[in-house]
């Protein structure tokens, strides 16, 4: 067994895969600073309020929303943090965007990393967003019918802060 070929051939393999995420990662950041800048996630935020509506948070959660899932977890939850100072969130709702944008960050960078590499684009889009939905729904079930339980409520309204999805 060559050794020396062995590790000529990993180096080599890690370099083409390397640069083929540089040419992919930089054109990436100038467009999503140009998008910054432009005030286009404004905009787009304005599209992803569905999301928001379904989930039954705030309007201004759209930006994180939308930050978490062009950009990624760290400017999506820098987003979030700052957004939480802003507005008048619930722990629950503040939890239901971080599963969210937990499951599903950077969508696209990601997807077309993982493709490059081989990985089916499709696929995998289409399962970290439908996880996403899922798990996301399930937190809010589950955490809605345990509230109900606490309270002794039939009719509990998740955007209402009360003590029990209020604390820290």
């Amino acid at each position: 067994m060559d050794w020396m070929k062995i590790l000529l051939e990993t180096v080599e393999t890690s370099w083409n895969t390397i640069f083929k995420m540089i040419y992919i990662v930089i054109p990436i950041i100038v467009i999503i600073e140009c998008l910054k800048d432009s005030g286009w996630f404004e905009r787009i935020a304005n599209k992803t309020q569905r999301i928001t509506k379904f989930f039954k948070l705030p309007g201004e959660s759209a930006l994180g929303i939308t930050v978490g899932l062009l950009v990624g977890l760290t400017f999506g939850s820098g987003v979030i943090m700052q957004m939480k100072e802003e507005a008048n969130i619930s722990r629950m709702q503040l939890n239901t965007l971080f599963i969210f944008i937990g499951l599903c960050h950077a969508i696209i960078e990601e997807t077309i990393l993982f493709t490059t590499v081989g990985a089916y684009g499709a696929v995998l889009l289409l399962n970290r967003i439908t996880m996403a939905f899922a798990f996301t729904a399930i937190y809010i079930i589950i955490n809605t019918y345990v509230r109900n339980k606490a309270l002794g409520n039939k009719h509990f309204n998740v955007t209402k802060k009360t003590p029990l999805n209020n604390r820290g």
